[in-house]
């Protein structure tokens, strides 16, 4: 079947426009989100089912934004029909909601005919990890504060913001801002050109064009680099997407029209997408910005839950030799509670979709941190180091993507790995020091401290290494402790220092107070009939 399925797909897409078909997915993406009014006038009404315009996820008529992002690279591997009979073939009708229907549907069963599984449970379980993988980001979503806050601290200051800055021409600023222009234009229409309202809005058309220069390509170039990355994965469900790196596609014979099908990429691009630019620059700009990762966990852990005692990696020696405790210790009432290691390593589609994830890039890094804390709880209990630690004392790995998010076959493997580690380096480690450790993402440790105080975070982490929570998130455990207990929700805990990072933004916002005094200055401005 999963042939058949596949060939009813593809002729839907043969017979597509490329440029109307981009249009098509971006009206459906705009359709079901909170700007639906900018595409009704691309899409014929009577195409439309009743309560398909929603942005309940569970809706019978819901088109998932990973479905969208999978059919807009699939549009460019897939040949156009070839003409049959006397009048060719019939081209696709792309101001129709029915066709996007009509398309996921048949994407769903070709997905689903790929996901059989035949090879035990724990395939399974990996399988569940994949869906998370693409799936979750899309969830929480991308247009947030916090992830524009957490990704200019890591990468917008010292080394990593110069060598930007110095390999583009361009600022970390600037390319963020106008990041955030493109953005807000996608969600009033389905183009961007260039035209007299980027100098209303006070930006040269030449910074447009470098920033443009890193998140567009020309459509014929973006379907080559599909054609090319794609074809090294089978399943469809777990192809790479050129949308990540390049969420924009160029349009015309001078690529004068600009389109984004999922404009939300355009914002991951421009925050924890900068990876892509810094990467480059090797060890030293690695190495800054994964001090400036640390430096952020550590701030927003100590800001968020004060009344117990941090403390920051320091040196030691057991002799002849110098280490280094992990990155942050917590303690209460003199005795280690935490210790977090910190680990900026981005994801790597092989490290998601790929059939040996654990032989790609990064997971080594994380069985390091296990065996580094592991380590440190082994010195600590023989002397080398003057601390105390606490009996139920646990190690924390802080990531920046979300690794290992419903990978619990992966966990292991890497716990696994890390006990490899400490029999291979240090004799001296114990079982009694093989404390337990958990992974959890910064974006959803962000998540779990709007709610959790220092009793309820502390209850929360020793909970989720239980037999009764094997296998959930860290925020899942929290909310099922809670349970419906009224806890207070606070804000980002950073939201109002966004500007001392990014500018442009406390600008926009004095520019939309401006016009918003001027509104109501017009709108209570007496009359000739009020003053007489």
């Amino acid at each position: 079947m999963r042939e058949f399925y596949r060939k009813k797909l593809n002729k839907l897409l043969g017979a597509a426009n490329y440029e109307d078909f981009v249009q098509l997915l971006w009206a459906t993406h705009a359709l079901q989100s909170e700007y639906a009014e900018s595409a009704r006038k691309f899409i014929r009404p009577e195409t439309i089912p009743a309560g398909a315009i929603t942005t309940d996820m569970n809706s019978d008529f819901r088109i998932q934004k990973w479905e969208i992002e999978t059919l807009a690279n699939e549009i460019m591997t897939v040949p156009k029909n070839k003409p049959r009979g006397r009048f060719g073939f019939r081209a696709l009708k792309c101001d129709s909601l029915e066709v996007s229907l009509a398309c996921v549907d048949w994407l769903r069963k070709l997905e689903n005919a790929e996901s059989e599984v035949k090879n035990g449970s724990n395939d399974i379980l990996v399988e569940i990890a994949r869906v998370a993988a693409r799936q979750f980001n899309w969830q929480t979503g991308y247009a947030n504060i916090p992830q524009f806050y957490r990704n200019a601290f890591v990468y917008g200051q010292g080394k990593c913001a110069k060598y930007f800055e110095n390999k583009y021409g361009i600022s970390l600023n600037q390319f963020s801002q106008i990041g955030f222009m493109l953005f807000t234009l996608f969600t009033k229409g389905p183009v961007v050109s260039e035209n007299d309202s980027w100098a209303a809005l006070n930006v040269e058309w030449e910074d447009v064009e470098r920033v443009l220069g890193l998140i567009a390509l020309p459509f014929p170039e973006a379907a080559k680099r599909a054609r090319s990355d794609r074809k090294k994965f089978i399943r469809i469900a777990g192809k790479p997407s050129v949308l990540r790196q390049t969420p924009c596609l160029r349009f015309g014979k001078n690529g004068e029209r600009i389109r984004a099908p999922l404009p939300e990429l355009i914002l991951e691009r421009v925050t924890s997408g900068v990876f892509y630019d810094v990467v480059s620059g090797a060890g030293p700009i690695r190495d800054d910005y994964g001090r400036r990762f640390e430096d952020y966990c550590a701030n927003y852990l100590c800001d968020s839950l004060p009344r117990f005692d941090w403390e920051r990696e320091f040196t030691y020696r057991k002799k002849p030799n110098k280490f280094a405790t992990p990155d942050i210790l917590c303690s209460e009432t003199g005795h280690i509670l935490f210790a977090f290691e910190c680990k900026a390593t981005r994801m790597s589609h092989q490290a998601m979709f790929g059939s040996d994830p654990m032989g790609a890039r990064g997971y080594n890094d994380l069985a390091k941190a296990v065996f580094q804390v592991w380590r440190f709880f082994s010195h600590c209990r023989c002397g080398y180091v003057d601390r105390a630690v606490a009996d139920n004392a646990m190690g924390i790995v802080l990531t920046l993507d979300n690794w290992l998010v419903l990978a619990d076959p992966l966990r292991k493997q890497v716990l696994n790995d890390a006990a490899c580690m400490a029999e291979g380096n240090s004799s001296e480690i114990t079982a009694t020091d093989k404390r337990p450790i958990i992974f959890v993402a910064m974006p959803e440790l962000e998540r779990v401290l709007a709610t959790a105080d220092e009793a309820a975070f502390k209850d929360a982490v020793h909970k989720s290494y239980s037999d009764e929570y094997s296998g959930w998130r860290l925020e899942g455990v929290l909310r099922e402790l809670q349970g419906d207990r009224d806890c207070e929700q606070g804000g980002y805990l950073y939201a109002e220092d966004l500007g001392k990072l990014l500018p442009w933004w406390d600008d926009l916002n004095r520019a939309v107070e401006s016009r918003a005094r001027q509104s109501y200055a017009a709108v209570t401005q007496p009359t000739d009939i009020d003053q007489q």
